[in-house]
């Protein structure tokens, strides 16, 4: 790894950590150049504004739950495309889960970034990045398989309906996945809530 990628990446992992620490608001460049140890003109040479590091971070957090339900398993096989669009599903589930720290990121990201995108030299980029291509996406493709099949109910809006079940699933995780000792302690479920929610996704698309 080249140094300036190795250092862009310290940067990255140390404001992540103040972030969950201290909320997104809080996070001090002058502070955060000071506990990386280095100026904050080297830190402004990697990232040129506190934006930057912004659409950086929430683009790697997407990354780091997406990845783990995106790739089948070379020996897995299914008999139709609900049963793959489900493997789909759950896994996204349990990543959201797994990933604490990306869900209270990308939690807090939008709740401060409600009205307007950070300032970036990067927001173009990290639009194209959560556009993507859902002609290719796996989820897409093994949802239309479902229709085709049979095992999906027909929608005139397949792609809707894959990207309401991902931000429903994200949705119901940034409000519980941060906080589920309160929600045990509360409501007596915890990460059940994004489990079930995946269930109830996939019982209401099944072709039955």
């Amino acid at each position: 790894m080249r140094d300036g990628s190795a250092t862009e990446e310290k940067i990255l992992k140390l404001a992540k950590k103040m972030i969950i620490k201290d909320g997104i608001a809080n996070l001090d460049m002058k502070v955060l150049a000071e506990k990386i140890g280095c100026s904050r003109s080297t830190l402004y040479r990697h990232f040129s504004s506190k934006g930057d590091i912004m659409i950086k971070l929430v683009e790697e957090s997407l990354q780091i739950i997406s990845s783990s339900s995106q790739n089948l398993p070379k020996d897995i096989h299914f008999d139709n495309g609900f049963e793959e669009f489900s493997w789909y599903v759950n896994e996204r589930a349990k990543a959201l889960i797994k990933e604490v720290d990306s869900v209270t990121f990308i939690r807090d990201y939008d709740c401060l970034y409600t009205n307007a995108y950070p300032q970036s030299s990067h927001l173009e980029g990290f639009k194209d990045f959560i556009k993507g291509d859902y002609l290719s996406d796996p989820w897409f493709i093994a949802f239309k398989k479902g229709m085709e099949d049979g095992s999906i109910r027909h929608f005139d809006d397949p792609k809707l309906q894959v990207l309401t079940i991902s931000n429903g699933l994200l949705g119901i995780a940034e409000r519980v996945i941060p906080r589920v000792p309160f929600y045990l302690q509360e409501q007596g479920y915890g990460e059940e809530f994004v489990l079930n929610q995946a269930k109830l996704y996939l019982n209401s698309i099944k072709n039955w």
